[in-house]
């Protein structure tokens, strides 16, 4: 008996130095994975933390947090300046906008923390984002939101177009978020061009806002499908590529209805092929849609 116990403890002692060599293994694997791809070098027990919770906090997003007040609210951190603290509970009301927007169009979403970042002005935004000329952004890689505020006192004063601004990037940057829950399993890299996605972003940044089409230069559709194609394009001043994609959306869910998009998302997440996919959903090509798009664009809106 004794040498069966010795036995199973030796057993028990091997598999058990084995699983914490493995761990710690895919511990470092994650260590470097996460040093390469924010450039950076990296606590490792942080590593870890971040790897657990999908939440990435770099650099320059953790000197803006530790300036910060927190606030929790649902599933999302707010990271505030002082000088916000009144316009919390307008965020919080845009925030419930944004979710339930969201649920219209794509149904029940597992929700995953999200940190919130505040920002004072389009400086403060460019150095935490990289990106020029933009009033928000959200990273998957760092679940991070982050928006900026004009004119408090406007806000607060329910103006017309600072509270426009300020509530459509909570709604946009929130659904981006939604989005990346949505196509986080699909097949194929980046199936989803840039239209597609920012067309959605804007069609729930602008709701209950009645948006009146001007005569601007469009892009062929095909122009608007990479990242690096979209940059290029909203740089061009006779351009307005988010609001041709807003419209484009706009003009999908009109002909289709509200449940098209989760349709188109749901298919090509299986295939991994978004023309293919569009096509079996509204059963006519690109090529058809984007002619009868243009067609109804003048008339409609």
């Amino acid at each position: 008996m004794r040498k069966l116990y010795r036995f199973l403890l030796i057993i028990f002692s091997t598999i058990s130095v084995l699983l914490l060599l493995l761990a710690i293994g895919i511990g470092v694997f994650i260590h470097k994975i996460f040093e390469r791809e924010m450039n950076q070098d990296l606590p490792f027990f942080q590593s870890i933390k971040m790897a657990m919770t999908l939440n990435y906090d770099g650099e320059k997003e953790t000197q803006f947090k530790e300036e910060r007040t927190i606030e929790q609210y649902h599933h999302i951190s707010v990271y505030y300046p002082d000088d916000f603290s009144e316009l919390i509970p307008i965020t919080k009301e845009t925030l419930d906008w944004a979710m339930g927007k969201n649920k219209e169009l794509f149904g029940a979403v597992k929700e995953v923390p999200i940190d919130l970042i505040v920002v004072q002005n389009k400086d403060e935004l460019r150095e935490l984002s990289g990106l020029e000329h933009i009033a928000g952004f959200y990273s998957d890689f760092d679940k991070l939101l982050a928006i900026k505020y004009d004119n408090k006192e406007a806000i607060l004063e329910k103006k017309e177009t600072p509270l426009y601004n300020f509530q459509k990037s909570i709604l946009h940057e929130y659904t981006h978020y939604i989005f990346s829950r949505m196509v986080n399993n699909s097949k194929g890299a980046s199936p989803y061009p840039q239209w597609f996605q920012e067309g959605i972003c804007e069609y729930v940044g602008n709701d209950q806002t009645n948006v009146v089409y001007s005569d601007i230069k469009l892009a062929p559709l095909h122009e608007l499908v990479t990242q690096e194609q979209w940059q290029t394009a909203r740089t061009k001043g006779d351009m307005d590529v988010y609001k041709q994609s807003y419209f484009t959306i706009k003009y999908l869910i009109d002909t289709y209805g509200v449940g098209i998009v989760k349709e188109i998302i749901n298919e090509t997440n299986n295939t991994g092929d978004f023309d293919r996919s569009f096509m079996q959903a509204t059963h006519i090509g690109m090529a058809e849609f984007e002619t009868n798009f243009l067609g109804a664009l003048k008339t409609f809106y």
